[in-house]
C-alpha cells in the first residue's frame, strides 16, 4: 500500500492559491465587460444581452450542486477522485473563452443563441475546476488549523488579484485593443488569462500529488472505493442530515450578500451621494488593501477563535461598521474608512468559511462513513450564486423606493434618492449581516475539539477496516 502523504509542504504553504489568483483574473473579463461587450462590441441588443447574461447566470444557481455530485458520483479518474478534475476540463477552456468574445454576423436569433450557448459552457467548464480546487483541502488538511491556513492562502491570492487587474486586465486591455480591435482584443485577452488560469491550476496539481489516491489505487481497494463513491441517496444523507452544513449554507449567504450588494451599489453612492466619481479609484485599491490583509490574518484569527466565532465576531464587526457608515453617509471618507474596515472583515470571513465547509465534510464523514468532499465543498457555490442573484432584486428594489431616475444629476438628486441609495449600501448588507452572526452562533455547534476527535475516529475505523478487508 502507497504511503500517503501528510502535513502541509512547504509549496503548498506558500503557493496554494496561485490558481485562484488566476481563476479570479480570468473571470473579471466576464464580471466586467460581458454586458459591455455584448451591447457594445457585439452590438447585441439589450433585451438579448440581459437574456443571455441573465438566463445563463440563472441557470448557473441552479445547477451549482452538480459538479461535486458528478466528481463524488463517477469513477475516479487516472489521477485521483477531486485532484483529476484540476486539469481534466483545462484543454476546451481557453477555446471556449476565446470564442465566447469573438465579434460574430448573422440574424439575430443566430447571435443571441451563439453567445448564450458559449456563455453556458464557459462557465460549466470553469466550474469542475474551480469545486476539485476547494474540495481539496479537505483531502490536504487533517486538521482545523491546517484547513484555515490554506484556505487564508486561497483567500489572500483571490483578493491580490484585485490589484493585479487594475495593472494588468484594464492596461492589457486597451493595448490590445489598439493593435487588434474590439472585435478580437476581449477574445484574446478572456483566452491568455484562461491559459494563465490553465497554468497555475497545474501547479496546484503538482503540488497535491501523493495526498490522494489515484483511480487505480483506489479501485484496487474495494473498501477505500465503496467509501469514496457516493450514491444520490448518500448526496441526500449528506445535505439533510449534516446539520453544521445547513446552517453554514444559509450563514454564509450573508457574507456573498455583503459583497455583490456593496460592489453593486458603491457606484451609486459615490455619483449621487458623494458626487465624487473619481473617489471611487482611491475606494477600489483601499478595499483590495484591506481584503488581502484580512484574509492574510485570517489563519491567526481562526486559530485563536475558531472557524464559528471568527465568522460571527467578523460579520458583526462588518455590520456595525456599515450602520456607523450610514450614520454619517453623507461624509464620503468616514464611508470609505468604515466600508473598508468591513471588506478588511471580509477578507477574514472569506478565508475562514472555507475552512467550516471542510469541516463540514469532516462531520458528515464521521456520521455516514462516506466521504462526500466533493458534492458538499461544491455546495459552497450556492450561496454565493444566490448571492449575486439577489443583489439585482436589492438594488432596484432600494432604487425605486427612492425614485431613482437616471435622468437626474447629481445636483438634482432628492434626498430620498440618496438616502434610498445609502440604505441599500450599508443598512441592508448589515442586517442580513447580522442575522447570519445570530445563526451560526445559536445554530451551529461544530468545535475544533469535536472535529479532532471525529477525525481522530475516522482514520482509526479506516485503519481497522482496511486491516479487516487485508
Amino acid at each position: 500500500m502507497t504511503t500517503k502523504r501528510t502535513g502541509l509542504t512547504k509549496t503548498i504553504r506558500y503557493f496554494y492559491g496561485i490558481g485562484d489568483f488566476a481563476f479570479a483574473l480570468m473571470t473579471n473579463v466576464s464580471v466586467y465587460y460581458s454586458t459591455y461587450f455584448l451591447t457594445d462590441v457585439a452590438k447585441v441588443g439589450l433585451a438579448s444581452a440581459t437574456f443571455i447574461t441573465g438566463v445563463s447566470a440563472i441557470v448557473d444557481s441552479f445547477t451549482a450542486w452538480i459538479y461535486g455530485a458528478i466528481m463524488n458520483s463517477v469513477k475516479p479518474l487516472k489521477w485521483g477522485r477531486y485532484r483529476s478534475w484540476l486539469i481534466i476540463m483545462a484543454p476546451i477552456i481557453p477555446f471556449i473563452f476565446f470564442f465566447q468574445y469573438v465579434v460574430v454576423t448573422g440574424s439575430p436569433v443566430f447571435v443571441t443563441a451563439y453567445y448564450f450557448i458559449l456563455m453556458l459552457l464557459g462557465r460549466f467548464s470553469q466550474n469542475f475546476g474551480y469545486v476539485a480546487n476547494m474540495t481539496m483541502i479537505n483531502i490536504v488538511a487533517k486538521t482545523p488549523d491546517e484547513k484555515v491556513a490554506m484556505a487564508s492562502n486561497r483567500s489572500t491570492y483571490n483578493n491580490a488579484s484585485k490589484f493585479a487587474w487594475s495593472y494588468i486586465g484594464v492596461p492589457f486591455l486597451a493595448l490590445l485593443t489598439a493593435k487588434f480591435t474590439p472585435k478580437y482584443s476581449y477574445a484574446i485577452l478572456s483566452c491568455m488569462l484562461s491559459c494563465l488560469m490553465i497554468i497555475t491550476y497545474y501547479g496546484h496539481f503538482k503540488m497535491f500529488e501523493g495526498y490522494e489516491d489515484t483511480g487505480a489505487e483506489e479501485m484496487a481497494n474495494k473498501i477505500k472505493a465503496k467509501r469514496a463513491k457516493t450514491s444520490p441517496m448518500d448526496l441526500i444523507k449528506s445535505l439533510i442530515l449534516n446539520p453544521p452544513l445547513l446552517i453554514l449554507l444559509v450563514a454564509d449567504f450573508g457574507k456573498w450578500c455583503f459583497n455583490f450588494v456593496v460592489a453593486g451599489t458603491v457606484v451609486y453612492y459615490f455619483k449621487y451621494v458623494a458626487n465624487n466619481m473619481p473617489a471611487q479609484a482611491w475606494y477600489t485599491l483601499i478595499i483590495a488593501f484591506c481584503s488581502v490583509i484580512g484574509a492574510y490574518f485570517s489563519r491567526q484569527i481562526g486559530k485563536a477563535l475558531g472557524g464559528k466565532m471568527t465568522l460571527v465576531v467578523g460579520f458583526l464587526f462588518m455590520a456595525v461598521c456599515l450602520f456607523i457608515a450610514r450614520a454619517v453617509h453623507t461624509q464620503m471618507w468616514p464611508v470609505i474608512i468604515l466600508i473598508s474596515a468591513a471588506q478588511l472583515g471580509y477578507g477574514v470571513t472569506y478565508s475562514v468559511s472555507s475552512a467550516m465547509y471542510a469541516d463540514t465534510a469532516v462531520y458528515n464523514e464521521w456520521k455516514t462513513g462516506k466521504n462526500a468532499s466533493g458534492w458538499i465543498m461544491g455546495l459552497a457555490n450556492i450561496p454565493l450564486k444566490a448571492g449575486s442573484t439577489i443583489r439585482t432584486f436589492i438594488i432596484a428594489a432600494a432604487l425605486a423606493s427612492g425614485g431613482f431616475n437616471a435622468k437626474l444629476t447629481p445636483a438634482q438628486a432628492p434626498m430620498a434618492m440618496k438616502e434610498a441609495i445609502s440604505t441599500a449600501l450599508m443598512v441592508v448588507p448589515g442586517i442580513i449581516l447580522v442575522a447570519a452572526a445570530l445563526i451560526l452562533l445559536f445554530g451551529y455547534k461544530l468545535t475544533k475539539p469535536k472535529l479532532e476527535e471525529m477525525q481522530k475516529e475516522i482514520d482509526e475505523r479506516k485503519a481497522a477496516e482496511e486491516a479487516a478487508g487485508a
